[in-house]
């Protein structure tokens, strides 16, 4: 029989911290928080809740026990042993929780089924009590054997679904009607074993003419995976019934220290705690508890107030409980979830270019900030317009910094203007007090990039040609004393001073007494 649990952490020895939605095992104390809401504006209330659970720490599985006491009630048991054997059976009826059941079953010659299969609660009790005080007096031999196998088969027949079953046999003799051979009491024990029965004998003992067979029961014990006791005298039987029950539901938590720490910047506490914290102080409540007895959950639960936009994370623990079980002590645990502030910004851009042409490489930094009050990690893109063309991870711890490079490769980019981002956090997944503050933008022009022609070309060519012919005169006039003269008044009029066929100003040379057109290189008649 298997029952599963979803928890969100649990407590073993060694103790280790596991992730939510573990199974429990036996033997274990369980602990849950939860915060509600999962985000929460300044002014907002949220409420905690952290429940510690003892689970059962028996073999079997946990959950509620079907018990099946079975009383000797043989004439050996006459007087006190007779008082003191109802009164531990009581006390284990008292022991045990709600949503348990138990069975009362005496035996002497024969067996009978003095209370069957009742609720323990308070009324089941009552009864069940009563039924135990109602056993006819001892008297007759001992059938052991037929009182072990009713209980068994009234075990199989009627223990219910996920209940862990338990007998509780207790005699002061041997057998001495009926079976008693020893292995088929093993076989007997052995084959409820194997349905999930576990098997506990009490010896009664003392002198006599039939003494306790202790071997008989350390095997029976043995051999239906429980425990053999022995009790000297009769008022030794209540504390072994308890530790019987204590075995059946595991041990109780003691010496429990539960402390939350609360974020004092984030959150205020209501004082409001369902059970009363031993002391509050600086955002720090604690509560001791004595004890919490196996198979039960202590749950406390108290609200706290935003400051500011707060979410609940499962990275943090802020609260540490601290027990001691079954001789561990010391036995520590730290719980999440918490609350925190979560903010990542971009607090400043700048590029080398702000004009670049198709084909530029152009690059890109920016200052990024973890306003938070945990750690982050998350993404920073490089945005043309609403298209992210880069981007990388980043880690940050709280109240941390750093610079974030890019380069942008423009070869595949069409001309025009774009206005580049940086942005921390694309995806929102760290929301924070303002949802802008993780952008930053600069404006970038992109053109055409310049392709070359041939009339650059042409130019630097032509250039020179002109120019040459004008400086190569200038110099050959000035070398034979040439060079451009007054026109004499007797020569104005009757000459254009201007090219006939280029229409550009003439110089004119005294030596040859003719006109001369620089561009045309020839003389004017």
């Amino acid at each position: 029989m298997r029952v599963y649990i979803t928890i969100i952490m649990l407590l073993t020895l060694p103790l280790m911290s596991l992730p939510s939605g573990q199974s429990q095992v036996v033997g274990t104390v369980v602990t849950t928080k939860t915060i509600t809401p999962s985000i929460a504006l300044p002014g907002q209330t949220m409420t905690v809740k952290i429940n510690i659970t003892v689970t059962s720490g028996a073999v079997g599985v946990t959950g509620p026990v079907d018990s099946s006491l079975v009383i000797d009630r043989t004439g050996s048991m006459y007087g006190q042993k007779f008082e003191d054997a109802k009164t531990a059976a009581k006390a284990f009826v008292d022991d045990q929780r709600a949503q348990d059941r138990s069975q009362v079953i005496a035996f002497a010659e024969d067996a009978i089924i003095q209370k069957d299969f009742t609720t323990t609660d308070s009324s089941g009790k009552a009864a069940l009590k009563q039924a135990i005080d109602q056993i006819i007096p001892p008297y007759g031999f001992t059938n052991l054997y037929a009182a072990l196998e009713l209980s068994i088969q009234e075990m199989l027949a009627k223990g219910m679904t996920g209940h862990k079953k338990a007998i509780l046999l207790m005699t002061d003799g041997r057998p001495t009607i009926g079976v008693t051979s020893s292995p088929q009491f093993v076989d007997l024990a052995r084959s409820a074993a194997s349905s999930g029965i576990v098997i506990y004998t009490i010896g009664l003992g003392g002198a006599g003419p039939d003494p306790v067979n202790a071997t008989l029961l350390q095997d029976i014990a043995n051999a239906g995976g429980g425990k053999y006791y022995f009790a000297p005298t009769s008022s030794e039987l209540r504390d072994i019934y308890l530790e019987i029950s204590a075995e059946v539901h595991g041990p109780p938590a003691t010496n429990v220290r539960v402390t939350e720490n609360l974020p004092t910047s984030l959150v205020t506490y209501n004082n409001d705690a369902s059970i009363p914290p031993n002391s509050t102080s600086d955002g720090t409540i604690f509560w001791q508890v004595p004890e919490i007895p196996a198979a039960t959950s202590w749950v406390v639960t108290f609200t706290v107030t935003a400051q500011r936009r707060v979410v609940v994370v499962h990275s943090i623990t802020p609260t540490t409980i601290i027990y001691d079980r079954a001789g561990q002590v010391d036995i520590r645990i730290d719980l999440p979830p918490g609350i925190a502030t979560r903010e990542v910004a971009v607090t400043s851009i700048a590029s080398d270019k702000e004009r670049a042409s198709v084909g530029d490489v152009v690059k890109f930094n920016a200052t990024v900030f973890n306003y938070g009050t945990i750690a982050e990690t998350f993404t920073v893109g490089l945005f043309a317009n609403n298209t992210m063309v880069k981007a990388t991870p980043v880690s940050l711890t709280s109240g941390g910094g750093t610079v974030v490079s890019f380069e942008w490769n423009t070869t595949d980019a069409t001309t025009g203007t774009y206005n580049m981002s940086i942005i921390a956090d694309p995806d929102r997944t760290v929301f924070g007090d303002d949802p802008t503050n993780n952008t930053k933008s600069v404006r970038l022009d992109l053109s055409p990039k310049y392709e070359s022609t041939i009339l650059p070309l042409v130019v630097m060519i032509l250039i020179p040609i002109a120019i040459i012919p004008l400086v190569a005169a200038a110099l050959l006039g000035k070398r034979r004393g040439y060079g451009a003269r007054t026109v004499p008044e007797t020569l104005k009029g009757r000459y254009l001073a201007v090219c006939p066929t280029c229409n550009r100003p003439l110089t004119y040379y005294t030596s040859y007494q003719r006109w001369y057109c620089p561009y045309c290189r020839k003389y004017i008649k």
